[in-house]
């Protein structure tokens, strides 16, 4: 009888400290939750909607508001240069081909997010008829891979700032960036027929490595269930790239947020 109610007891505790595990955290989290905060991270995960709002500063003077967004299979970003002689705004829309986050329970995790944009023009010569069509198709991939994990809570004059597992970083060992350029031109006569026709291809690729804790986000969890992660953060960098002893660097501060949810 005493061992029945010895096991009783340790599955108590057991239940108790899963509950506590997961109980509330951000604004938006559930009441509690049977499964810990570290099992409902756990999985692989897909970009549901992303929102990016940075203000540029470059090292030559060029400033910009870049706006980029991804809403389920699409995205969109507009550029509006600043503190230049012409200020030009330039809105781009594309197709997201892949995205994931993939979080395992030993803290690895690897990102993938491919997106396309494709933009058409055509014009008319008034002289000869002849009608111009361009299309640059441009795939961006990048792939990173790195660690995460939980942060502690944060006290601020005896005051809780952040609560316990109320953040989580994403801290990069590898993130690449490859980007396709394809274009297409084709002239065409008033009856219709190809008088001209070109094809260019060029690739480029940029290839970081880091050390540990260098390239870290780190992230406020708002909402963490088990089908759906929400999660925001300030933007504050500064690049610094040497491109064959040619180096430059920018500033980039705002705002993002980010929606996951299960990849199927």
């Amino acid at each position: 009888m005493k061992h029945i109610k010895s096991v009783t007891v340790i599955l108590m505790a057991i239940a108790t400290l899963a509950v506590f595990d997961g109980c509330k955290r951000g604004d938006d989290d559930p009441f509690f939750s049977f499964r810990s905060r570290k099992d409902r991270v756990t999985g692989d995960w897909k970009i549901d909607y992303f929102e990016s709002k940075l203000l540029k500063n470059f090292s030559n003077g060029y400033k910009a508001n870049v706006h980029f967004t991804i809403n389920g299979d699409n995205c969109n970003q507009v550029v509006d240069s600043i503190d230049t002689p012409h200020d030009t705004t330039i809105t781009t829309n594309g197709t997201i081909k892949e995205s994931e986050y993939s979080f395992d329970k030993n803290s690895k995790m690897t990102y993938l997010l491919k997106y396309e944009y494709v933009i058409d023009k055509s014009s008319i010569d008034e002289n000869t008829n002849v009608t111009t069509y361009e299309k640059t198709v441009i795939t961006t991939t990048i792939r990173a891979t790195g660690s995460w994990n939980f942060l502690s809570k944060v006290e601020i004059n005896g005051v809780n700032k952040y609560k316990n597992k109320e953040r989580i970083s994403f801290i990069y060992e590898s993130y690449n960036t490859e980007t396709i350029t394809v274009y297409t031109i084709r002239q065409v006569n008033e009856d219709g027929a190809t008088i001209y026709s070109d094809y260019q291809s060029s690739r480029s690729s940029v290839e970081n490595k880091y050390a540990n804790g260098e390239n870290a986000q780190i992230w406020l969890i708002n909402e963490l269930r088990n089908k759906k992660i929400v999660l925001e953060r300030m933007v504050d960098n500064l690049n610094i790239t040497d491109n064959n002893g040619t180096g430059y660097s920018y500033s980039e501060k705002g705002p993002e947020n980010m929606r996951l949810v299960p990849r199927q």
